[in-house]
């Protein structure tokens, strides 16, 4: 029981400590809003609204309860290599947790593609950002040719093999071979994501088989 008493006296402690330091604080007046957006902002702006809001109202639940864009988990430095063009990938989680109760939510989960050095965004799904990155940043990568899905493209090491190198060699147009660039890879099954720092010069490993069956507007 006195375990249980301290406890909840450094809670209390806490909270006391965290209301002062709101009433400290100075009102928000950051580029980005602390909510939902669809205008342009840089990846750090968006970082510290998010970061704001998370210290008015709490981690717990932050990224359904705010709605607000934050950096994809499975994005991380998505694209750091290609000339002349970053890639920073976000999302919002906009599904709706109000159960019973009325409500504005959207109701999907959203990505961003942002290329901070043109100030150019896209918003849509996953798939669709990252291949709108590469129309604005690597026009012409529809057309390149697909590695067969009977190519082994990673060897024991997670290197790309000796076998894809050799089909790269035959197949590749030169001036693709770049640091940055994608690769585009014939897939089937569950295995049809677009994954960051796949191709052997740090760029996506593009799915074929999902740009087919994608948005027919990109075909």
């Amino acid at each position: 029981m006195r375990t249980a008493a301290a406890g909840q006296l450094a809670f209390d402690i806490d909270t006391l400590i965290h209301d002062a330091d709101l009433q400290a604080a100075p009102p928000w007046d950051g580029p980005a809003p602390l909510h939902f957006t669809t205008a342009y902002h840089a990846p750090e702006e968006l970082a510290a609204a998010f970061e704001r809001w998370v210290f008015e109202h709490g981690s717990f639940g932050c990224v359904p309860r705010s709605h607000m864009w934050h950096p994809a988990i499975t994005m991380d430095g998505a694209n750091t290599d290609t000339d002349g063009h970053g890639l920073t990938v976000l999302s919002a989680d906009l599904r709706c947790e109000h159960y019973g109760q009325p409500c504005l939510c959207v109701g999907d989960l959203m990505y961003r593609a942002i290329c901070q050095q043109c100030r150019w965004h896209a918003d849509g799904t996953e798939q669709h950002v990252v291949e709108a990155w590469h129309d604005h940043a690597w026009p012409g990568w529809r057309a390149l040719p697909v590695v067969p899905a009977g190519i082994t493209r990673r060897d024991d090491q997670n290197r790309p093999s000796k076998q894809l190198a050799a089909w790269i060699e035959e197949h590749y147009p030169a001036d693709w071979q770049v640091p940055g660039a994608p690769i585009r890879t014939e897939r089937s099954g569950l295995g049809t994501r677009h994954v960051p720092r796949r191709s052997p010069w740090g760029g996506f490993d593009l799915s074929a088989t999902t740009h087919r069956t994608g948005d027919p507007s990109h075909e």
